[in-house]
């Protein structure tokens, strides 16, 4: 059974990507897991007064993590979930969730401005860009709709792209979606003959979906995308992320002031020629 994991730190941001989740999901033959990760800093050890204090903290976070099940039972009674509380560094937790057996993706909430593209923090930045599994990322400015409109922003012309075919194709028969194909190479690359190649391997792998293909003018891939999905109304976005790649620029220059649109939609990265649920 596929497993989502949904993590909550029981904020604003939290409960609405666990509702999010809990309306998109609405498939009893997924398994949910909500879990809290409690980070214990290690400067307080010998610290008995702070360590009293912080098991406190540890009791009460265990009873708000008992309410939050207990709201998705009530209120999503077909939902198959169960909650979890683990210690430790918050990623190194994570990143241990991430690698057992049927875990599908993970669901996270963040808080944004409405100025700003997703003012994620840098745990939310980590592990949308390294996790081995996608991660889907749900701005607490937006709430759940039918998704009826999926982008997939790619540059199709790159090599070595290996495209997580049966994933996208299980996300639009599972959505009933249309999906929209937006190119992101920068108008600087070089588009020749190879290059034409790779985009036609792309066109060819997603062929059966019969996808709307966008390749934009622009001197900004950023607000080239964002007015994009404002334009089409976009529902949903999905990026295959890399460390030194597009997407990680995004978070670490200064490309998010003024992008808003983009703010309003949940994000999901994708793994190269990996596939999942």
């Amino acid at each position: 059974m596929a497993k989502i994991i949904v993590v909550t730190n029981f904020s604003a941001s939290s409960r609405n990507a666990l509702e999010y989740a809990c309306r998109f999901l609405h498939n009893p033959t997924t398994s949910v897991l909500l879990l809290n990760i409690f980070s214990f800093p290690a400067s307080l050890a010998g610290d008995a007064i702070a360590i009293a204090a912080m098991s406190e903290t540890l009791l009460n976070d265990e009873r708000k993590l008992q309410q939050e099940y207990e709201w998705v039972k009530n209120n999503y009674p077909e939902i198959n979930i169960k909650a979890e509380m683990v210690t430790g560094v918050f990623i190194d937790e994570l990143y241990a969730k991430a690698k057992e057996e049927n875990t599908s993706f993970i669901i996270l909430g963040a808080d944004g401005r409405y100025n700003e593209l997703l003012a994620w923090d840098a745990n939310i930045v980590d592990a949308f860009i390294d996790l081995d599994v996608p991660v889907l990322v749900v701005p607490s400015t937006i709430s759940y709709k039918p998704v009826k409109k999926i982008a997939f922003a790619v540059n199709y012309y790159r090599k070595n792209l290996e495209m997580p075919v049966a994933m996208i194709k299980r996300l639009i028969n599972f959505t009933k979606a249309q999906l929209y194909v937006i190119n992101v190479v920068s108008p600087k690359e070089v588009v020749d003959e190879t290059a034409l190649g790779y985009k036609k391997m792309v066109q060819d792998d997603l062929a059966e979906l019969s996808p709307v293909y966008f390749e934009p003018e622009f001197k900004n891939i950023f607000t080239a995308i964002d007015n994009f999905a404002a334009e089409e109304n976009i529902d949903m976005l999905l990026v295959i992320p890399t460390r030194h790649g597009l997407w990680h620029k995004i978070f670490q220059q200064d490309h998010t002031t003024g992008i808003v649109n983009l703010n309003r939609l949940p994000v999901l990265s994708l793994r190269q020629k990996k596939d999942f649920i």
